[in-house]
């Protein structure tokens, strides 16, 4: 708050208000969104009021049970979760032997890594899909969740290399001198070190899972598997008159992702810099 209100005292009169203007466009649509969810469809289309004359909580239960998204946030959590997990467990290791190690060939096996970033997953769509059926993992969380870190590995990679290469090379050449391992090196003092990108990297993983529909409708075919971006356009099939309802829906499946970020604001938009600038 005080880093916000020093902005206010000595930022220039016409960014401050340029800035403002950009926030209100960018927030009043979520506004409009989220208080919609407490109207009817009389007050959503007849009143001028972003706050609701009544509040519709049973909206809420109308999307929670008859959209059945509990099942559905089961699901999404185990998906987001796991490619959280294994995409910081590869990309941690891998980004440090870029940055850190004497690879052979090591510069070529980046750039690779950086040629995953340019690929558009409808490129790839349909041999990515081939090998999840050899697996036997089509209709499967497990599936999902392997071909969400191996499209987003090559981004992660990046961004791990461009912090561990900001560390002082000096600390692992100390630390080698007295008989550590480079196993050791990684975990004990540049992980910690790190810390920063790594938080940017789940951050990152976790919304792009958590709102990922692409692959999730291509994977998942049963009802019991499918994640909140499927459930989402089911309700609205089944209720495309109830505005109040879907918008409730709608809330529902932005408030954790919209959490997560708020709190992880300052690490995940520090990470992202970082990757940017350092590499």
């Amino acid at each position: 708050m005080k880093s916000l209100l020093r902005f206010v005292r000595e930022a220039n009169p016409f960014v401050f208000f340029a800035l403002t203007v950009l926030t209100a466009v960018s927030l009043v649509p979520f506004l409009w969104v989220i208080t919609s969810a407490f109207k009817d469809n009389t007050e959503i289309f007849g009143s001028m009021s972003l706050l609701p004359e009544t509040w519709q909580w049973a909206n809420f239960e109308a999307a929670w049970l008859g959209g059945q998204f509990g099942r559905y946030f089961i699901n999404t959590i185990i998906v987001a979760v796991g490619t959280t997990a294994i995409s910081v467990a590869v990309a941690a290791p891998a980004g440090y032997a870029f940055a850190k190690t004497q690879l052979k060939y090591a510069s070529w096996l980046f750039y690779l890594y950086l040629f995953g970033i340019t690929l558009p997953i409808e490129s790839i769509i349909v041999p990515l899909f081939f090998q999840v059926k050899d697996l036997g993992l089509v209709n499967s969380h497990l599936g999902l969740i392997l071909a969400l870190v191996g499209t987003g590995v090559p981004f992660g990679v990046y961004l791990m290399r461009s912090f561990f290469r900001d560390l002082p090379d000096a600390l692992g050449e100390a630390a080698r001198l007295d008989g550590a391992s480079e196993w050791e090196i990684f975990f004990r003092i540049m992980m910690p070190l790190a810390k920063p990108g790594l938080l940017a990297l789940g951050v990152f993983s976790f919304l792009g899972a958590w709102n990922e529909y692409f692959l999730s409708i291509l994977l998942l075919i049963t009802e019991d598997t499918r994640t909140i971006p499927l459930g989402l356009v089911r309700f609205q099939q089944t209720n495309m008159t109830d505005y109040g309802a879907m918008f409730a829906a709608i809330t529902l499946a932005i408030i954790p992702s919209l959490l997560i970020y708020v709190v992880l604001q300052r690490q995940f938009i520090s990470g992202l810099a970082a990757g940017a600038t350092k590499g």
